[in-house]
């Protein structure tokens, strides 16, 4: 009732349009929405009468108080997450949910969120292979608890059961359904809070040619040229 607290209590569209300036969408699921069984509904939509009924079923109508780690630097995924921050802690305050935002140096932040030390962290990624295992392996398995790389430091046997599924079968249509089944799962338990999915763009000067925009992050000089 917590995590679904506090994540209705965000009003993502308006973060999509103050921090992304308007170049991303209000994410529906952790996996990207171009990627095999994505979903667009992630069920945290900005509710804060709802979010204050389920802290005060959960025992916290007084108040909650807890940390707010953020990025100190811009990625493709967040280019503010500063900013972004302050605006969950606003939309926090308002349903009683009093967080304190902190932040460290980069390495070290990547260090002390995967031994668990935050209450609530900003962190995202971009896809490294287009599949949705990748994602939702790498930031949510049970094994990523383990490795550091689930920093919600949430496992789900029925979750990683799926999971496990996803990776054996072979039919497109059987892999959507499974994974379709997955994030049915994160849409009930709230171990995430998927705030928005990116749209980057990088400058080019007029004289570079054949330069293509890489859809996982990487930069691919192979086919570009300059002219003359």
């Amino acid at each position: 009732r917590v995590r679904t607290a506090l994540a209705k209590a965000i009003d993502r569209k308006a973060i999509v349009e103050a921090v992304y300036a308007g170049a991303g969408t209000v994410a529906g699921s952790v996996v990207p929405p171009a990627q095999l069984g994505a979903v667009t509904d992630a069920g945290i939509d900005y509710d804060p009468d709802g979010a204050k009924k389920l802290l005060k079923e959960a025992g916290h109508e007084n108040g909650l108080k807890i940390s707010l780690w953020a990025m100190p630097v811009s990625r493709p995924y967040n280019p503010n997450a500063k900013r972004m921050a302050e605006m969950i802690q606003a939309d926090w305050a308002k349903v009683g949910v009093h967080s304190e935002i902190v932040s460290f140096e980069w390495g070290e932040y990547l260090k002390r969120t995967a031994a668990g030390e935050q209450d609530t962290f900003l962190l995202g990624g971009s896809s490294d292979n287009g599949d949705p295992d990748n994602m939702l392996s790498y930031l949510l398995s049970c094994d990523g608890v383990k490795g550091g790389s689930n920093r919600s430091r949430w496992c789900d046997k029925d979750f990683e059961k799926l999971l496990d599924e996803g990776r054996v079968a072979a039919d497109p249509k059987e892999r959507a359904a499974i994974y379709g089944k997955a994030q049915a799962i994160l849409k009930a338990e709230v171990p995430v809070a998927p705030i928005a999915h990116s749209m980057v763009a990088i400058p080019i000067r007029k004289s570079v040619l054949n330069y293509v925009l890489d859809p996982f992050g990487r930069q691919n000089f192979a086919a570009v040229d300059m002219a003359e």
